[in-house]
């Protein structure tokens, strides 16, 4: 071995070059060693990030880090590494170092600026992020003192980079380039040139090419829309602030737009509105629906088709929970209801009323069950006493403001009718007033159709000649309950004094208060009738009332119904009052509730022209009374239904009742028991509603007797001498 040793080192010191790590490594004294070698280590495979993980890796983009080119781990390696770590850190440019830019001329300003428009291409976040910080605080809190010239042409530099921006990974640079965008366009003198990039842009972000998905279907295999709520599951943009800055851009995009910029892009105006009413967040949906209203009343001209769609984008507003957000979609409502006269506005109410063809099935009603939402009865009976009070304002409104309300009166009156009945009495006392305003319309539209009735002085005969006075049953109970003081009544009706036997003073008016008839003159006339009706009820101060009832008076003592309200209310009564005497008889206690309150509002307002539907209402009544309804006991639905009893004794005749159910007490009737008993049970309280007018005459006439009972009461008496 020892010869071996010595060869060893004779070839070493014979070897010409030596590497740096050869000489550092000492020099092996016993061969033996170098027999064991060192078992080899697997290399392990390299950390990877997992692929939904991927977004990390913009974490560390800015960082640059050297590689080792030494193998020594020792304390100048450890140096060498420390000062290759480095980070990339944004560039200093002019706007770090001035707070103000001198804007004498577009092109100094633009040279100013320059370096951080370039900024914003770069692939660091950071690099792109305090570039738009920097160019916001010029472009945005100072752009108010910024020439127009100057605005201009740092649009024209900044429009494609800040329009790829909307799509960052970051969401802060996508806010502040909305944001810079938005102070732009508010700013600039022309927008034509922008166009045709801003609004492709807008309807990628917001997703609105296709909202009901039906594009790539050819037009006869369309299904009809939605009707039930719809929103947007999961919008393109998912941070909900980018979205409120995306929809105060869209609504100053489009309040700068010119009419025949928006005819050219009025498909997708439309839909980016549709697009953020829909959308889940209710800060959006609130500013859709003030866009909404500004867009419809400043082009109702070019809106006529799109009104349909605009309104059916409402739909998950007037559900949403809360409350400010239901009344802002009313009021978006109410904007397309004018963009859509004539032609569209009863499709919408289809839409709110879930009104389908009989004749017309969905394919997929035979596969599941297809449910629609009834957004005006829902409305009607809405948890929030605000959004009910808007609500039947907004009724009340579209009867009195729109053009085609011809078509949709019909559909409104059983739900204003059923305001008449809400649970919070002054939202009770309202609608009656809202009511009485209508009327007044009412007469001032037909005129020659009430002339003579005004003139003439005619009036039914339950009134006694004008003398009789029935109290209204506000909330469905007779005389209106604890919220109705006193009831006042009106002058009796009297018709012209041609021959001049009454002096002037003496002479009345069907409408005018009993307080009225005393002073001829109109001021006068005017004070007496606030002293008649009280004090005002006081409304709650809010801004979502509408104008034209901002200066409604509501009092607690309700006259009866005026001449106006009673036909209109009488008008429309025969479109569902048969409708009504089906849901009398349902066996769910709040439909049949319901049913009564609507059946009584109408016979306050109809009185004795419910004549016509005599047969079919006892027919109801009698089945109410002697069905499951009775059985149950419910105390609103036994004093709702009394109420109406008492009221078709007031307004008919006692004969003509008396010849419906004089049936009951004959001796051989083939009635069943219970609707026998029903029967006299209607007949009793008739009976009182009508002494209770007998009562209320004025002045008291002895020698009326018993007046239109005198040839029931014989009859009434035999009849019942023979069971």
């Amino acid at each position: 071995m020892a010869d071996v040793d010595e060869i060893w080192q004779e070839m070493q010191r014979e070897q010409p070059k030596i590497s740096a790590k050869r000489a550092a490594v000492k020099a092996v004294k016993d061969l033996s060693l170098l027999q064991k070698e060192k078992p080899k280590q697997k290399k392990s495979a390299g950390k990877q990030l997992d692929s939904t993980l991927n977004w990390m890796r913009d974490w560390s983009t800015g960082l640059v880090v050297g590689q080792q080119k030494d193998s020594d781990f020792g304390a100048s390696a450890m140096a060498g590494i420390v000062e290759d770590l480095a980070v990339a850190a944004p560039p200093t440019t002019i706007l770090d170092t001035r707070e103000e830019l001198p804007t004498g001329t577009p092109e100094t300003f633009m040279a100013y600026i320059q370096r951080d428009i370039n900024c914003l291409a770069e692939d660091t976040m950071n690099v792109r992020l305090q570039s738009l910080q920097k160019l916001e605080r010029i472009l945005v809190r100072q752009g108010d003192i910024l020439a127009t010239d100057v605005v201009d042409a740092v649009f024209d530099a900044m429009l494609k980079p800040l329009l790829k921006r909307l799509k960052d990974k970051s969401e802060k640079c996508r806010e502040l380039a909305v944001k810079i965008l938005r102070s732009l366009v508010e700013n600039t003198s022309d927008l034509a040139a922008a166009l045709p990039y801003v609004f492709p842009t807008l309807v990628s972000r917001l997703g609105c090419e296709d909202l009901d998905g039906v594009a790539h279907l050819p037009e006869i295999m369309r299904p009809d829309p939605e009707q039930k709520p719809t929103e947007i599951a999961r919008p393109v943009e998912d941070s909900e602030e980018v979205r409120l800055e995306l929809g105060h851009f869209v609504a100053s995009l489009l309040q700068r737009c010119s009419p025949i910029q928006i005819y050219s892009y009025i498909d997708e105006a439309t839909g980016l509105i549709r697009a953020q009413a829909m959308d889940p967040f209710h800060g959006v949906k609130a500013l859709a629906c003030d866009t909404m209203v500004t867009f419809c009343y400043n082009n109702r001209e070019m809106l006529l088709h799109f009104a349909l769609p605009l309104a059916r984008s409402l739909t998950s507003c007037l559900t949403h929970n809360h409350a400010k957000l239901r009344i802002a979609g009313l009021r978006a409502i109410t904007a397309c209801l004018f963009c859509g006269v004539w032609k569209h506005n009863f499709e919408i109410f289809e839409v709110l009323m879930a009104w389908q063809d009989p004749n017309k099935v969905p394919i997929k009603a035979f596969y599941e069950g297809v449910t629609n939402v009834n957004y005006m009865s829902t409305l009607s009976f809405d948890r929030h006493p605000a959004v009910r009070r808007f609500w039947f304002e907004t009724l009340a409104y579209w009867m009195i403001r729109c053009v085609d309300k011809v078509d949709l009166e019909p559909y409104i009156a059983p739900y204003l009718l059923t305001g008449l009945c809400d649970e919070n009495e002054e939202i009770a006392l309202e609608v009656f007033w809202l009511i009485e305003r209508i009327g007044e319309a009412y007469e001032e539209e037909h005129e020659e159709d009430l002339r003579k009735t005004k003139q003439y002085g005619f009036d039914y005969t339950w009134t006694y000649s004008g003398r009789a006075f029935v109290p209204f049953p506000l909330q469905g109970i007779w005389g209106g309950g604890s919220s109705v003081p006193r009831h006042i009544r009106r002058t009796g009706a009297q018709g012209p004094d041609f021959l001049g036997h009454r002096p002037l003073p003496e002479h009345q008016h069907r409408e005018q208060l009993a307080s009225e008839v005393e002073d001829p003159d109109e001021d006068a006339m005017d004070s007496q009738d606030r002293r008649a009706l009280g004090m005002r009820a006081e409304l709650p101060s809010r801004d979502s009332c509408w104008p034209e009832f901002r200066d409604l008076a509501v009092y607690r003592r309700l006259p009866r119904p005026r001449l106006g309200s009673r036909s209109w209310v009488r008008t429309h009564s025969r479109r569902f009052i048969k409708a009504t005497f089906n849901d009398v008889v349902d066996f769910r206690d709040c439909t049949s509730l319901n049913a009564g309150r609507l059946l009584c509002m109408s016979l306050a307002y109809t009185e004795e022209g419910v004549t016509e539907w005599l047969q079919p209402m006892m027919a109801a009544l009698v089945k109410f009374y002697s069905g499951r309804a009775w059985a149950a006991a419910d105390a609103r639905a036994m004093q709702t239904y009394s109420t109406v009893c008492k009221l078709l004794g007031a307004f008919l005749e006692p004969t003509s009742l008396w010849t419906q159910l004089r049936g009951a007490l004959d001796a051989d009737s083939t009635m069943d028991l219970d609707q026998r008993i029903a029967s006299v049970r209607i007949l009793a309280m008739a009976l009182e509603g009508h002494v209770q007018v007998l009562e209320s005459i004025q002045p008291p006439d002895p020698s009326l007797g018993l007046g239109q009972l005198e040839p029931v009461l014989p009859e009434l008496i035999e009849q019942q001498s023979h069971i």
